[in-house]
């Protein structure tokens, strides 16, 4: 098996995320949020999680606009890929912690994002090692140049320049479309839970900030 072969299982990468699901909610059905429903700070902590939603669900699709049909093939820098190497790693991981906002907790949404943080961090590490092969120098310029997670807000002088013509993938973009899109359950989750917990069927142990 080749090193991209052994690093780019997709398939391997979802299922282990499918399955990590269960211990990702643990924390929501054994907590509740310390603030009450009404209370402001709440209500913006849960508006803002929403918002780390749909700004996950873009960032994704503006990341495939770019990586879809290219991945493994080309060295993609331009579009979002100028500011971060990994950047539908930072948005889902992003999303991850618009999830636990939702619920009105920032220790669930700090707890997500670094879950993901890590995990991703991991398989990052790895492709890194499949792209050093496929493009050399360019690639380790590349690494120098743009951050491997958190964005690099500044762009340098050559960014213009190196800009090349995107093709657009609308299979690519879909998929990803559907596939983020299943970060929004969170927000009928968090209604249908706290729900369940004001009838007394989910009783919380723990009361997070």
């Amino acid at each position: 098996m080749s090193v991209t072969t052994a690093v780019f299982q997709q398939g391997k990468r979802m299922r282990f995320l499918w399955l990590a699901v269960p211990l990702l909610l643990t924390p929501i059905l054994l907590s509740q949020s310390a603030w009450p429903p009404e209370a402001r700070p709440r209500q913006a902590i849960e508006f803002v999680g929403s918002a780390f939603i749909i700004l996950c669900i873009a960032g994704r699709c503006w990341a495939s606009l770019y990586i879809g049909g290219h991945k493994n093939r080309d060295l993609i820098t331009d579009g979002p890929y100028k500011y971060t190497r990994n950047p539908l790693y930072f948005f889902s991981s992003l999303g991850l912690a618009g999830i636990g906002l939702t619920f009105g907790s920032l220790a669930i949404a700090a707890l997500y994002f670094s879950f993901g943080y890590l995990v991703f961090a991991y398989v990052s590490a790895r492709e890194s090692t499949a792209l050093d092969g496929l493009f050399g120098d360019s690639y380790r310029e590349y690494c120098r140049e743009v951050p491997a997670f958190f964005p690099r807000l500044r762009r340098s002088a050559g960014d213009a320049a190196q800009q090349s013509p995107m093709t657009f993938n609308p299979a690519a973009l879909k998929r990803t479309a559907i596939d983020s899109s299943c970060f929004l359950l969170a927000i009928p989750g968090s209604e249908l839970i706290e729900t369940l917990r004001l009838a007394g069927l989910l009783k919380p142990i723990l009361h997070l900030f």
